[in-house]
């Protein structure tokens, strides 16, 4: 067991040992209660895993009533930051409380009891086990209580219409074919709100949804500041100066099989990565507010009569918006509850496209490039829409047949060497399936950038903050084109640990496999024949990238 250093002892003995008694404990709060982990005060708009479920440390003077010490840690701490947090309670407790020593302590833990006991042996304070601490049982439940009466991410009587509008747009999924300096304008004229300025992101970063600025003035601040950014801590502030509402939506975890199904059994590839239904996020951010990842009334129904109004525009127009973001406008009429009444109110909403604003976007947008024109550049519309693209490791036998198979081929010596060795349980591979024309046109596109060097996974963090990988494929003329994005749950699940293990076992030597036949049966499974192109490259570590952490900014755009 670890024990105070003898210096530590000293110095506590010189402190006055008062009469108090003290109660001590640890117990689980809610996974949203948990310290901030900088000082912004945007709240997390993610949720947190639950084994990272936070813990509460709690002293309290139960003779005085007063706090001396509190401190929240993971669940996976040990008792050794109940220590630390009895040590603060000691030396450097909360005022009014002055240094001191307690008689006696009081915990409602066995193991916790021998623990300190041993711990403050040579310092004269009486540890003792009680079923109940009463006063720390009431401090924990006024916690709770404040918890509780936090507010539902959707007012409950306007959450199935904001859901439904927000699952067609996920289904016509307008950031395939708009930019993010496209703006849409939608007047409301309600709720306090004049018009709205929609901005589809998804084209250029990791979030894909729509935010509604409540401001033309807010969005092009925003943007201006954006470009004059350098340092992380003004974007925090840039993003957190935004007023608007929105609708993003979690990237899917990936599941991935880590096994590549022999052909002599199934005669058929497997696909290793399902994308599963998106789910929305809802919220809103201001100047002075900060994040909040919850609506009250009046923002979701605004919220579910902004979308309702763009799903129309975008099924009306979609095929013009995709030839030519010109002047577009359009009146619908919306049917809003009244947060007052049961009857439902008609209103008069109109939707226009804004050309000139997004010409001035892009313009501000492209004069913030020309002071990054040494920047890498990473092209993110390489692989065609809707590709799967999966992770895998392939039998030995599979790898010769792939070699010596009629298709566009790539080889490697050093992997000619492995596959004789046949060291491992196979080649881990990443396989690309897409239509034919489709995949055609992909291989004709790589060898125009001279083949594929290597495959990387370099750090990143999305526009709020949490970290991923991105998947990078450097081609030939040293282009750099993304091929997939990594939140952490993928990152820290088993098959992609072992992929990148049996990467490790072939000495970085790893395949890149482009088939067809995406519908249908063959979706998910293609058939020899339906592999098109094999290119043996290099798995590289990042650092020989040399891009350091990337972000996607909230400009919904990548900054190196």
């Amino acid at each position: 067991m670890t024990t105070l250093n003898r210096s530590t002892l000293r110095r506590l003995k010189k402190l006055k040992q008062s009469s108090a008694v003290w109660e001590g404990d640890r117990r689980a709060l809610p996974a949203k209660i948990r310290q901030p982990q900088d000082s912004s005060n945007i709240i997390p708009l993610h949720g947190h895993d639950e084994e990272s479920k936070p813990h509460c440390i709690l002293w309290v003077d139960g003779s005085m009533g007063m706090v001396r010490s509190m401190d929240v840690v993971d669940s996976a701490v040990g008792q050794e930051s109940f220590v630390r947090a009895l040590l603060q309670a000691i030396e450097h407790p909360q005022s009014p409380a002055q240094p001191s020593l307690p008689k006696k302590i009081l915990v409602c833990d066995r193991e916790l009891q021998f623990y300190l006991r041993g711990v403050l042996q040579d310092l004269g304070v009486s540890v003792e086990y009680v079923e109940h601490l009463p006063l720390i049982d009431e401090i924990f439940s006024h916690i709770l209580e404040s918890f509780s009466e936090t507010p539902p991410v959707v007012p409950e009587n306007y959450a199935a219409a904001l859901h439904l509008q927000s699952e067609k747009l996920w289904q016509n999924a307008p950031w395939n074919t708009l930019w993010d300096h496209q703006v849409i304008s939608v007047k409301l004229d309600r709720w306090d709100l004049d018009t709205l300025y929609a901005i589809v992101m998804g084209k250029m970063g990791l979030e894909q949804g729509v935010i509604f600025y409540r401001t033309e003035e807010s969005l092009v601040k925003f943007r201006q500041r954006i470009v004059s950014g350098s340092s992380n801590d003004e974007m925090e502030e840039t993003f957190l100066h935004q007023d608007c509402l929105f609708n993003l939506f979690e990237t899917p975890d990936l599941e991935m099989e880590d096994e590549f199904p022999p052909f002599p059994l199934r005669n058929r590839l497997r696909a290793l990565a399902t994308p599963k239904q998106m789910k929305p996020i809802y919220g809103t951010l201001h100047p002075l507010e900060g994040g909040r990842p919850y609506l009250y009334d009046e923002e979701a129904i605004a919220l579910t009569v902004a979308l309702d109004a763009l799903n129309r525009f975008w099924e009306q127009y979609s095929n013009r918006l995709k030839s030519n973001f010109g002047k577009l406008s359009e009146t619908y009429t919306a049917y809003a509850p009244n947060p007052d009444s049961d009857v439902e109110e008609a209103i008069k909403v109109t939707v226009k496209t804004m050309p000139d604003l997004a010409q001035e976007l892009q313009q501000l947008s492209e004069e913030g490039d020309e002071d990054d024109d040494e920047s890498p550049l990473i092209v993110e519309d390489l692989f065609p829409d809707n590709a799967l693209i999966n992770m895998m490791t392939i039998p030995w036998e599979q790898v010769g047949f792939l070699r010596n198979a009629k298709m566009h081929r790539q080889l490697s010596e050093a992997t000619t060497a492995i596959a004789k060795a046949k060291k491992g349980e196979g080649l881990p591979g990443l396989m690309i399936q897409t239509s034919r024309p489709k995949a055609l046109e992909l291989i004709e596109q790589i060898n125009s950038f001279d083949g594929i060097q290597s495959l990387c996974f370099n750090p990143a963090e999305d526009i709020l903050g949490n970290a991923c990988q991105l998947g990078l494929m450097l081609m030939g003329n040293d282009d750099l084109h993304l091929f997939g994005e990594f939140d952490k749950p993928t990152l820290n699940g088993e098959h992609l640990k072992r992929w990148k293990q049996r990467a490790k076992a072939t000495k970085g030597n790893v395949c890149v496999i482009i088939a067809m036949g995406l519908t249908g049966a063959s979706r998910g499974h293609p058939a020899p024949h339906h592999i098109l192109g094999y290119y043996e490259v290099k798995l590289i570590d990042e650092k020989e990238l040399g891009l350091g952490k990337l972000r996607a900014e909230p400009a919904f755009d990548f900054e190196f």
